[in-house]
């Protein structure tokens, strides 16, 4: 490397430095207000950048219409279905294809943002293409604090936010400002994580149930407290009496009664789609719908869908590779550094992860349903080491213009 070299690669190291210390050195809230602030700013570029190319790149695609302006290109794809929901609700009559199947429908979305957009819409005359991105956006910027707060209280302030920037700047931050209802869902479960952690089981219930009506995957909360509380109490009773009286009987019923409630909440909405339509299975066929186009008309078997799919379409060598990424996931949440993180987001991200892999096909929605694992970014064993802290800002900045470009354009996240 010439002296040249060496200067300006110096000269690029020191403004990174400064940079970072820059936003480090400022109020915890002003720091991740900050890199909410521009996350957001790069994302409504990137997505203003790719709507005029929608009605050249998927003239007859799902959208509808394409000359609806730029706030209704923010709530296309699923958002579609939530602005249904939100004007005119679910239907009694499950729509049926051409052999007699069970149709995509608005049935496989759950109410709470579509409901909380109605009432906003409602009570101030905005349209829901105004209102899905404004509480999108609110609510990503809560879940953005929630999360800092998650993180530092287990592997401290540096970590924390750059936690927080992989979630605001990240490849598919752009999902935070759109008519989904990721940022909600995000918002309740980083709040339910740190009430849990706080033991304060009035407000986790509510989250929790509240989280269950937002979006598939609320039942690795209940697991979660499940877990956490059984190893307590295990761990209690092998210590004595004097430490048993540390996880008393009220707080023990307090937390069966949670976790009752909340897991009844994440398993009504099949209940309450079966008895709204007269079909027991509604939601369950409702679901498998979207998987016709990928690995044809099969039965639900829970834990199968991934192997289902990399078999398809890679053979054995997919089967493979599903089996040692669930072994590198392991082996990633039991070493050291990611165990900083604390016990319960290291239960939660394996509930969680257990709950997409059991449940999920591996598809373009895939990546923003781990959307939710965002605390095992601000593992000590990623952020500490600066050339992989480096690399993922990289991969950050260029990836997000790839991830609208294939995702947005090409087919729904």
């Amino acid at each position: 490397m010439s002296r040249l070299d060496g200067v300006l690669s110096g000269s690029v190291a020191a403004g990174r430095r400064r940079v970072v210390d820059t936003v480090v050195s400022l109020p915890a809230w002003a720091a991740v207000l900050l890199l909410w602030a521009v996350g957001r700013f790069v994302s409504t570029m990137w997505l203003m950048a790719a709507y005029p190319l929608m009605a050249r790149v998927q003239p007859d695609n799902a959208l509808w219409g394409n000359d609806q302006g730029f706030t209704a290109f923010l709530t296309s794809w699923d958002g579609q279905y939530y602005e249904a929901i939100s004007l005119h609700g679910y239907p009694s009559v499950l729509p049926l294809d051409a052999t007699g199947h069970v149709a995509q429908n608005a049935w496989a979305f759950l109410p709470a943002f579509p409901f909380t957009i109605r009432l906003l819409t409602v009570s101030t005359g905005l349209p829901f293409t105004i209102g899905g991105p404004a509480v999108a956006i609110i609510a990503g910027l809560i879940a953005a604090f929630l999360l800092h707060r998650l993180v530092q209280e287990h592997a401290g302030d540096t970590a924390a936010l750059w936690a927080v920037f992989f979630f605001t700047c990240g490849p598919l931050s752009f999902l935070l400002q759109v008519g989904y209802a990721e940022t909600a869902f995000l918002a309740l479960t980083f709040g339910a994580l740190l009430a849990m952690e706080r033991r304060r089981y009035g407000l986790l219930t509510v989250l929790g149930v509240v989280a269950a009506f937002t979006r598939p995957g609320a039942l690795a909360i209940p697991l979660t407290l499940g877990v956490i509380a059984l190893v307590r109490y295990v761990g209690a009773r092998r210590s004595g009496t004097r430490t048993l009286d540390e996880f008393p009987v009220l707080e023990r019923v307090k937390v069966v009664a949670a976790g009752v409630v909340m897991a009844a909440a994440g398993a009504a909405w099949p209940v309450i789609a079966g008895w709204a339509t007269g079909r027991p299975d509604a939601y369950l066929a409702t679901e498998m719908s979207w998987w016709v186009n990928f690995i044809g008309r099969v039965h639900f078997v829970p834990l199968s869908p991934w192997f289902l799919t990399t078999a398809k379409w890679l053979g054995v060598g997919g089967v493979l590779m599903v089996v040692v990424l669930l072994v590198l996931y392991t082996v990633w949440l039991s070493r050291r550094s990611t165990r900083k993180l604390g016990t319960t987001t290291i239960v939660f991200a394996a509930g969680y992860a257990l709950y997409v892999f059991a449940v999920s096909l591996p598809m373009a929605s895939t990546p923003r349903l781990l959307m939710p694992l965002a605390p095992l970014m601000g593992s000590p064993g990623i952020v500490a080491k600066p050339a992989m802290r480096w690399t993922l800002v990289t991969g950050a900045l260029v990836l997000q213009p790839v991830f609208v470009a294939v995702l947005w354009l090409l087919g729904p996240p």
